[in-house]
């Protein structure tokens, strides 16, 4: 910030026309995290730093204008290339969800002041409060990958999708479209085999377009494995909604409401909460792989996604503890390649659904967990 033109009004050395020198950069710095942080006025600014209540306020706007676009495009980055992919697909990959890339799902936040002549749009069904919608995409670990602008609140996630371009991008093949995974398919003779599918796909509630790339859990199930698949990605997905809830309760502005001159500002203040969301994941160390998980068959943990997977109508549960890697050289290689975007929706679930069954009966599944970091003396 002490380099970027943005903010050379108050760069060492610089000073008003009167010759009084500018403020503290970063005194002014904190004081925009605190009103992102807990929704302070800059009058409550102004007692905490004896700089003024304008000061503070033309400079925040600087702050969101540097966020929402030089830290935005730094941290909250998409995936281009299948190497750049791997880095964000091996939790799903261990949980049995091959191919899966990410979760997505949106959220609504509340803004203050919204002009009369949108107010009407903007008044959703979900709350009682004018609110701008973001659809966001995020990994496992909580990181965002691409969050569209904000879209009135009356629309809905079918509506809003439409307006992601990293999906856009994916749906049409322009990127990740080499990206190659492996399914496991029990033929009519019960050979299990291997069938290699190119293309990704993301993690999604019932509420988007039934797409190859976009897959839900069922809304009504008539299988054991239909019913297994659907609760352990319902227990997978929440990494969006808690990253929603990260979002929320560490940038209170987000929670309690945006109080900005216009809708474009409330947007800026969305992208430059995403952008420190992750760079925080880094500095805290929270944004590394998780290498380690527990075996979905271990029936000694107190994990509730494993014990409503192991038990959907009380089945027996086998003793397996293992969290190595799930093996797939020991089942041989079909010569088809599949597309995933040339699947149907159906075609493309029941796929999934068949080679998690398959893995989950070889005792390869694994719920994905963080390892504990000992505390600092």
């Amino acid at each position: 910030m002490k380099s970027h033109d943005i903010f050379k009004s108050w760069h060492d050395g610089a000073s008003d026309a009167t010759g009084k020198k500018s403020s503290p950069l970063e005194l002014l710095s904190l004081g925009a995290l605190r009103y992102l942080g807990r929704k302070c006025t800059f009058d409550d600014l102004e007692e905490c730093t004896f700089i003024s209540e304008r000061t503070h306020e033309r400079f925040f706007h600087k702050f969101i204008e540097y966020g929402s676009t030089v830290m935005y495009n730094d941290y909250v980055v998409a995936p281009q290339t299948s190497i750049e992919a791997d880095v964000h697909m091996q939790e799903f990959r261990d949980a049995g969800f091959d191919g899966g890339l990410a979760s997505m799902d949106a959220t609504h936040v509340t803004i203050e002041n919204c002009r009369y002549g949108i107010r009407q749009s903007h008044l959703g069904f979900k709350l009682n409060k004018t609110a701008r919608s973001y659809n966001i995409i995020v990994n496992h670990r909580r990181r965002i990958l691409s969050s569209t602008s904000g879209h009135p609140s009356t629309w809905n996630d079918k509506t809003l999708v439409l307006f992601d371009q990293f999906l856009d991008n994916v749906k049409s093949g322009k990127v990740l479209a080499d990206k190659e995974f492996t399914l496991l398919e029990k033929m009519e003779d019960g050979t299990i085999i291997r069938v290699t599918y190119r293309g990704v796909w993301i993690l999604v509630d019932n509420g988007y377009h039934e797409w190859s790339i976009t897959i839900p859990p069922f809304k009504y199930v008539g299988e054991r494995k239909e019913l297994r698949w659907s609760q352990w990605m319902e227990s997978m997905r929440k990494d969006v909604e808690c990253t929603f809830g990260i979002l929320k309760k560490r940038w209170s502005i987000l929670s309690k409401g945006i109080h900005a001159k216009s809708i474009g500002d409330a947007d800026k203040v969305w992208k430059t909460c995403c952008a420190l969301h992750n760079m925080l994941l880094e500095v805290d160390g929270r944004d590394e792989m998780w290498q380690h998980g527990v075996s979905a068959n271990d029936s000694t943990t107190d994990c509730f996604a494993i014990d409503r997977l192991q038990n959907p109508d009380n089945e027996e549960v086998r003793m397996i503890t293992t969290t190595a890697a799930f093996d797939y050289s020991n089942f041989p290689l079909s010569n088809e390649v599949r597309d995933v975007r040339s699947l149907t929706f159906e075609e493309m679930r029941g796929k999934l659904v068949d080679h998690f069954d398959i893995r989950f009966q070889k005792g390869g599944i694994v719920w994905p967990r963080r390892v504990k970091r000992p505390r600092s003396v």
